[in-house]
């Protein structure tokens, strides 16, 4: 429907969108005009000030043999002035859309403003400018989404205004907090007589936690436990899961290693026991009926449940060589090795040779001979002692 009125200084609402019009007469003029439709519906508003109108609409192009019925003959107008004025966007989001663990790093919206346009007492009525992100999925990272502006009213009515531009873009990333702890070697089961643990020493001291701020700022450290029972050999290299704290979603490794390195001492005199508990002096000879008959409460841990397996002749696979070098394995020169799989019956039952891979990287590494420590990748949840910690392999020129 036309509208006829100074559309640069004015607008005028309540004009309606569409006219149902109905036509009666003489059926050869009536399907003629259906089949032409050369005619018009429109407003004359040229003449009114601004305010409200009762304005009746207006038709032509139609015979004068014709009735002619408008579904609204009279549309209620409300003329203003026109205006154009700024306004900054606000980008909306859902909080569904951000995983557990994560929180908002970055919102933001491109334009910043746009410019509305409309009828004076519509634009100073209007309180929100917003573009929502319309996403179904949750964000791990960053999304960029094209969204229309909405402008609404202070009842959150949307409001009948040009908009330029009428879509934004609305960029939301999140971010992980995260937090660098200590691990903390702890020592338990038992070892046989003769040795006494000298050292635990773990290969990575700390771990990079995620997770909640809140929950992150609660933890300093994180304590690992080294089964040291049936290790006999010294330098055993043993690696184990490292637990999961509350309100910690991952971690930057799964597991921790440690070399373990043994110290031979005088046989306790009690030559009947063959085992002593990490962490419990050797009974003197004076204290014979107290080696005879354990403390209740001693540190000593025998846990029924686990069991062991041992993976023998494993090859260690070597990793990141140039192609302009070969290696050749001095220590051990088959280069294979053997180990020891300790954990839950029902886990060491799933566990193959095949599920277990041992390797060094030799990334930037030049012609020479290298000792390297062996690295293990295998199910977590079980802990695994290697023949040896590390190996020696050369590196000469192809």
């Amino acid at each position: 429907m036309d509208v006829i009125y100074d559309q640069d200084t004015l607008v005028a609402t309540g004009v309606p969108t569409t006219v149902d019009v109905t036509i009666e007469g003489p059926r050869q003029v009536v399907q003629q005009a259906k089949a032409v439709r050369d005619f018009r519906v429109f407003l004359n508003l040229s003449d009114l000030s601004i305010g409200r109108h009762q304005v009746a609409l207006q038709h032509e192009g139609l015979s004068s043999r014709l009735r002619v019925t408008l579904s609204h003959p009279v549309a209620d107008i409300y003329i203003d002035e026109r205006v154009t004025e700024e306004f900054r966007v606000d980008p909306e989001f859902n909080n569904a859309i951000i995983p557990d663990g994560y929180e908002l790093d970055a919102l933001s919206v491109n334009p910043q403003t746009v410019e509305i346009t409309g009828a004076k007492n519509v634009i100073e009525s209007i309180r929100y400018v917003r573009a929502s992100i319309d996403l179904n999925d949750p964000i791990d990272e960053e999304a960029t989404v094209e969204s229309q502006v909405q402008v609404l009213d202070q009842n959150l009515d949307k409001l009948s205004v040009s908009v330029d531009p009428p879509a934004v873009e609305v960029t939301i990333s999140v971010t992980q907090p995260s937090k660098e702890v200590a691990l903390v070697a702890n020592q338990t089961g038992t070892i046989a007589e003769g040795l006494e643990v000298a050292s635990l020493t773990l290969n990575d001291d700390a771990v990079t936690i995620y997770g909640q701020a809140d929950a992150l700022a609660e933890i300093d450290e994180i304590p690992v436990t080294f089964d040291l029972t049936g290790i006999e050999q010294s330098g055993s290299r043993i690696e184990v899961p490292i637990p999961l704290p509350d309100g910690v979603s991952r971690l930057s490794q799964q597991t921790a290693s440690a070399i373990v390195i043994f110290n031979e001492v005088e046989e306790a005199a009690n030559p009947d026991s063959n085992e002593q508990s990490v962490g419990e002096q050797a009974p003197s000879s004076n204290e014979g009926d107290q080696a005879s008959n354990p403390d209740p409460d001693s540190d000593t841990i025998v846990d029924s449940t686990e069991e062991e397996q041992t993976l023998s002749g494993l090859p260690v696979e070597v990793r990141g060589v140039s192609d302009d070098l070969r290696t050749a394995f001095i220590e051990p020169p088959s280069g294979e090795l053997d180990l020891r799989v300790t954990g839950e019956q029902a886990e060491l039952a799933e566990i193959s040779e095949e599920d277990v891979s041992l390797y060094v990287d030799m990334t930037d590494l030049d012609e020479g001979e290298h000792e390297l420590e062996v690295q293990i990748d295998g199910p977590a949840n079980v802990t695994y002692i290697l023949s040896q910690p590390s190996i020696r392999i050369e590196l000469a020129k192809v």
